[in-house]
């Protein structure tokens, strides 16, 4: 048997519960965070200013030194490219010669370049194919697990991140 609301004769209420002991005790055990009663600042993007773009300058003092140990030189064949993204990697070969965030070198090794397209389908982003040297690198320090970096992160109430375009230019390797 089906009852429809309107065939009842309630009387319409509203219950009010008191805070209860438990939920006080969790309150006062979570993390406040300050009031912003400005969420949305006044902000004109003409008078911003962050420099000329481009890449970014390689970084002081900051070296990425493979260590080899006796490891025979290995210089691989360049990959093909395709004709329609030559250019784009000309340019980009240019630009970054031009900045000197990448010099001519005569040593006998040689990593592959790897042309990627961007999400965009029509910029280019470009890759060193080192997984050779990757391979014969002598490491006494193997990379941190995932978990155990995130342990660090379990009391940080913010976390952010930045996204350096190019930002391993910045760090010479030899």
């Amino acid at each position: 048997m089906r009852v429809n609301l309107e065939d009842l004769d309630l009387e319409l209420a509203v219950y009010i519960q008191e805070e209860s002991e438990l939920m006080s005790q969790l309150c006062d055990e979570l993390a406040m965070i300050p009031e912003r009663n400005d969420l949305s600042p006044e902000c004109d993007i003409t008078q911003a200013d962050v420099g000329e773009p481009g890449p970014s300058a390689p970084a002081r003092g900051v070296v990425c030194d493979l260590d080899v140990g006796d490891a025979k030189p290995v210089a691989r064949r360049p990959r093909s490219i395709a004709p329609h993204l030559m250019m784009k990697v000309y340019e980009l070969l240019n630009k970054l010669l031009e900045t000197k965030l990448i010099e001519n070198s005569e040593s006998p090794w040689a990593s592959l370049i790897v042309i990627v397209l961007k999400k965009n389908g029509v910029d280019i982003r470009m890759c060193i194919g080192d997984r050779v040297v990757a391979f014969i690198k002598l490491s006494n320090y193997p990379l941190s697990l995932v978990d155990d970096i995130l342990i660090g992160f379990e009391t940080a109430m913010w976390l952010t991140s930045l996204d350096m375009a190019g930002g391993f230019w910045a760090v010479t390797m030899t």
